[in-house]
C-alpha cells in the first residue's frame, strides 16, 4: 500500500516583492499621477497562491530562486509566517530578488510593472526526489520549456498538475495545446481564455480544451464569476458583491481554493462557490496578501450569504 504524500502541492517561481502604490487613476501615455506608498510587500502570482493554500490548510512547498538581498529574505520571512515550506528555495548569489511595481486606484483596480531579475531556471533532479512525495504541481507555463520539463516528470511520478494561463501566456495554438498537454487543472482568466483561442469563455468553447489533455478547465470573469467544466459536469458561479479595496491576489486565492476542494474529492460546484467565496474576501483588504482567508472564514461568508 502506498504511504501518503508529504506534500500537497508544489509551488514552482513565480516570487517577488511588490511594491505597492494607490494612485487616484491608473495613468495613460506621457500621464504622470502621484502615489501614495503602502509597501514593499512579499508577492508573487504562484507565491500568492502559495500562502493562501497553506492559510486554508493545504501542505505546501516552495520551489524557486530569490537573491541574496534583503528583498529575498523578506520573502522567505513572510512564507515562513504562512508556513509554506522554503526548504527548496535556491538563492542566487550575487542577483536581486524580483520584484513588481503595482499601481492601485480607488475602485481596487490594479495595473503592474514585472521585473525579472534572475533566470527561472530549477534543477530536474531536485524536482525528481520532491515530486514522488508531491501530489500537484502548481505554475504558469513560463518558461514554456521549464514547465514542459518539469509537468512531464511529475506525471511521470504520479504527480498532477495545475497551471494558470493568462493573455501573455501563449502566442498561438499549437503553444497551447502543447501546454494543455501536459496539465491536468488549467485556469483561464477572461483576457487569458480569449487571447489563448480567440473566443468568448462558454461551456462549449472550454469542453473543447479538455481534449487536449487537462480534466478540468476554469474560466474566472471577475464580478461576472467563474465557468468550470469537466468531461461530466459543468458549473457556474455568480460573483460575489462585496466592498473591493485590491484585487490584487485574488485569482491567486481562487485558484489555491479550488485545488483544496479538488484534492478533497468535493462536487464541482462546491469547489467553484467555495472558491469565490474566498476571492471575495481577499479583495476586501490592500496588498497581495491582505487578507487571506481561512477555511472557516469563508464557512462563515457563505452561511450568511445563504442566510440572506
Amino acid at each position: 500500500m502506498n504511504e501518503p504524500r508529504k506534500i500537497d502541492v508544489l509551488a514552482v517561481g513565480g516570487v517577488d516583492v511588490d511594491l505597492v502604490l494607490k494612485v487616484p487613476e491608473l495613468p495613460s501615455f506621457d500621464e504622470k499621477v502621484m502615489g501614495e506608498l503602502v509597501g514593499r510587500l512579499p508577492g508573487g502570482t504562484v507565491a500568492n497562491f502559495a500562502c493562501a493554500a497553506s492559510r486554508l490548510g493545504l501542505k505546501v512547498a516552495s520551489f524557486a530562486n530569490i537573491g541574496d538581498d534583503q528583498k529575498g529574505q523578506a520573502i522567505i520571512e513572510d512564507f515562513q509566517r504562512y508556513s509554506v515550506d522554503t526548504s527548496l528555495i535556491q538563492v542566487v548569489e550575487g542577483h536581486e530578488s524580483p520584484f513588481v511595481v503595482i499601481l492601485i486606484d480607488p475602485t481596487g483596480e490594479s495595473a503592474m510593472v514585472v521585473v525579472k531579475t534572475i533566470d527561472d531556471k530549477y534543477p530536474l533532479d531536485v524536482a525528481a526526489n520532491i515530486f514522488s512525495q508531491t501530489r500537484m504541481l502548481y505554475m504558469m507555463p513560463n518558461p514554456r520549456d521549464q514547465f514542459l520539463a518539469l509537468a512531464q516528470l511529475a506525471h511521470e511520478h504520479g504527480t498532477e498538475v495545475m497551471v494558470d494561463i493568462e493573455s501573455t501566456s501563449v502566442d498561438d495554438r499549437s503553444q497551447l495545446e502543447r501546454i494543455l498537454k501536459q496539465t491536468d487543472i488549467a485556469n483561464f482568466n477572461q483576457d487569458g481564455f480569449k487571447a489563448a483561442t480567440g473566443q468568448e469563455p462558454s461551456f462549449e468553447a472550454m469542453r473543447t480544451l479538455l481534449d487536449l489533455g487537462p480534466h478540468t478547465v476554469i474560466v474566472t470573469r471577475g464580478k461576472a464569476g467563474p465557468l468550470t467544466v469537466t468531461a461530466n459536469e459543468e458549473a457556474e458561479q455568480a460573483g460575489f458583491e462585496v466592498p473591493v479595496v485590491d484585487t490584487t491576489g485574488a485569482g491567486d486565492t481562487f485558484n489555491a481554493a479550488f485545488l483544496r476542494g479538488t484534492l478533497r474529492g468535493e462536487p464541482l460546484a462546491k469547489r467553484l462557490r467555495f472558491a469565490s467565496a474566498a476571492a471575495a474576501l481577499s479583495v476586501m483588504a490592500l496588498g497581495p496578501r491582505g487578507h487571506l482567508p481561512t477555511p472557516e472564514e469563508v464557512e462563515v461568508f457563505l452561511e450568511e450569504r445563504n442566510a440572506n
